[in-house]
């Protein structure tokens, strides 16, 4: 049996803001807030604090990374779970519970344009899948930043898996 490993709750945000940025190959100064798939601290601080309303966070989470799906919807990243936000409702998906990611549903062809949803500017039914077998779709954007979602955040099954958290 695998032994976890304690991680603070900073640990554990520095991680994944790690995974994003050697995603990315960047540093964070050259993020500015305004990326679609961005760190949740570079957000305009109104929209931190309306989010985080909306989040229902615990007292020893922190918001690290954000997906911005439309205006009004977005996938947030937190020390401890997926959690995706909408005007009507929010759902979560804790990382104990996240096996792996199943990918994108299906990509959609246009062959009078010859753009694939591969591209930027396309959205697609993006599957995560739970340890109990279970698939949760959310429409994710295609392009650059559904796949820096998808590469970053698959790190977060070692998260439920492997890392306990110090309060």
């Amino acid at each position: 049996m695998e032994k976890l490993i304690e991680k603070s709750v900073g640990q554990i945000k520095d991680r994944i803001e790690f995974w994003f940025l050697n995603y990315f190959n960047k540093a964070k100064a050259d993020f500015n807030g305004n990326e679609l798939f961005t760190v949740f601290e570079l957000l305009d601080t109104e929209l931190q604090t309306e989010l985080k309303q909306q989040l229902n966070i615990e007292s020893n989470e922190i918001p690290v990374l954000i997906l911005k799906i439309s205006e009004s919807e977005f996938i947030v990243n937190t020390t401890k779970k997926f959690i995706r936000i909408d005007s009507d409702k929010t759902e979560t998906i804790n990382y104990s519970e996240f096996e792996w990611h199943n990918g994108y549903k299906s990509f959609v062809v246009d062959k009078e344009k010859k753009i694939i949803t591969k591209h930027d500017g396309h959205f697609s039914e993006f599957g995560l899948r739970k340890r109990n077998g279970e698939i949760i779709y959310w429409k994710i954007p295609t392009g650059f930043a559904g796949y820096g979602f998808w590469n970053v955040t698959k790190k977060c099954e070692l998260i439920g898996r492997k890392f306990k958290q110090m309060d």
